[in-house]
């Protein structure tokens, strides 16, 4: 650059330097505040479930991607970030997130079973996710009656009647089980909720509409 073309480009910022200095009291220029974020991840976790308890989604989802940003690999906020898309009907976008929380945790039950939710919900993917629930269901303390239905569920949707039967049929048995009373000497198993057994007798039904028992065969 010449020195006659450096001259003009001086001419031309010094009229805007001289305003910010006498906006500033001739003295300085005025500094810039960054504001940090003063709460951690687990803070900001501990809030979105605050939010998401209290119906406001978008809010919950706001702290849970908070947290991401100050640690990627934060389980808990990569699935309940997911849990909020699936709430919004944003299965795609619920699936990448379970599928990031596997990276991190594999095989993690909670994860998986979300997963396989969002799969049913959309239509999508659920060959894909069944293998992945039969590992969970299969290994020692799988056998849980949510899980077996969401297992039962998806070799429903996967046109398994046979499987899925079998599936329910264990939940609702686990879930008699743990509403018995102790033996003596034994601690009971944890009750199972009323919502739960719900959901299986549900899903028992919709099995049976979907693929109703053929008639016995005439007598001879």
């Amino acid at each position: 650059m010449s020195e006659e073309v450096r001259l003009r480009s001086w001419r031309r910022v010094l009229p805007f330097l001289l305003v910010l200095l006498v906006a500033g009291g001739c003295s300085r220029i005025p500094k810039i505040i960054v504001l940090e974020d003063p709460l951690t991840a687990a803070e900001h976790v501990k809030l979105g479930v605050a939010y998401e308890r209290k119906g406001e989604l978008d809010l919950a989802r706001r702290e849970y991607e908070r947290a991401l940003r100050k640690d990627k690999k934060f389980y808990r906020a990569r699935v309940n970030l997911g849990n909020i898309f699936l709430a919004k009907k944003e299965y795609r976008k619920a699936r990448k997130e379970y599928l990031l929380a596997l990276e991190l945790r594999p095989g993690d039950a909670d994860a998986t079973n979300n997963l396989s939710w969002a799969a049913i919900f959309s239509g999508e993917g659920i060959d894909e996710v069944l293998p992945r629930m039969e590992s969970v269901v299969s290994r020692p303390g799988g056998r849980q009656p949510t899980l077996l239905d969401t297992l039962g569920v998806l070799r429903m949707r996967a046109n398994r009647p046979g499987p899925a039967a079998e599936a329910f049929a264990l939940a609702d048995a686990l879930c008699r089980q743990a509403g018995a009373p102790p033996k003596e000497g034994v601690s009971g198993a944890a009750p199972c909720p009323d919502e739960v057994r719900r959901e299986i007798e549900d899903h028992r039904r919709e099995l049976r509409k979907r693929f109703p028992s053929p008639p016995p065969a005439p007598a001879r």
